[in-house]
Parts: structure tokens; sequence; C-alpha cells
């Protein structure tokens, strides 16, 4: 087995995958998933679990956005505008969504493992397969 690259600080090439996987950069945060999933699941399951979390959580925030959204759209509608405020709401919850991706990425390049509520036992059930 080959012998894994060390950085400065502990730090390897795949704890930078598994980093990686939750960059908040849309293109990066499924492709790079995808990429461990179908190549490197069987061999690492670090990298597996952040994937698996990775996707499961993106496709969650991306159904919670639609559905507010919706809930912007209808509320805007009926009240005649009004509704079209909630939108001053967007940046400061992207905001921390943009803080909590980051957090994750910096503890999984550390090597250490936080799993999710909800979605992080699913994930790390599909890793162990």
């Amino acid at each position: 087995m080959p012998e894994e690259k060390t950085a400065a600080g502990g730090s390897n090439d795949r704890n930078l995958m598994g980093a990686l996987c939750y960059i908040p950069i849309l293109a990066i945060s499924v492709l790079v998933p995808l990429y461990i999933l179908l190549t490197e699941k069987k061999k690492d399951k670090f990298l597996a679990f952040h994937a698996w979390q990775s996707l499961l959580l993106s496709v969650a925030l991306v159904i919670v956005f639609f559905g507010l959204i919706a809930v912007q759209i209808v509320l805007t509608i009926a009240s005649g505008g009004i509704g079209a405020l909630l939108s001053c709401l967007y940046l400061p919850i992207g905001f921390v969504l943009l803080l909590g991706f980051l957090y994750l990425a910096w503890k999984t390049y550390q090597g250490e493992t936080i799993k999710l509520p909800l979605i992080g036992p699913f994930a790390e059930k599909q890793a162990g397969k």
C-alpha cells in the first residue's frame, strides 16, 4: 500500500479530498463527492463518509432553499408584496451556512469526523457498504 503524502500540520491528501467535499461552490461540492464515491468508496471509508454527508447536506439545502422560495412567493402574492421582505433573511442565512460548510471543511482537513444530525448516521451507513 503506498504511503500517503503528509503536508505541514499533519494533514494529508486524504484529508484535503475530504475537506474539498464541503467547499461551498456548487460544482466542487457535487463533483468532488461524486468522484470520491465513484473511485475511492471501497478503498477509504473516511472519504466515502464525507462524500455522502456532503452530497446529502447539499441536496437537503437545495430542497429547503426551494421550499423557502415557494413560501416567499405565496406570501408575496397573498400579502400584496410584504412576503418579499423575507428575501432579507437570505443573506444572513447564507452567511451562517457558509461558515458551517467552512467549519466542516476545516475539521475534515484536520482529520476529524463530525456527524451531522439526521444525515450523518445515514452517510456513515452508506460509507460502510
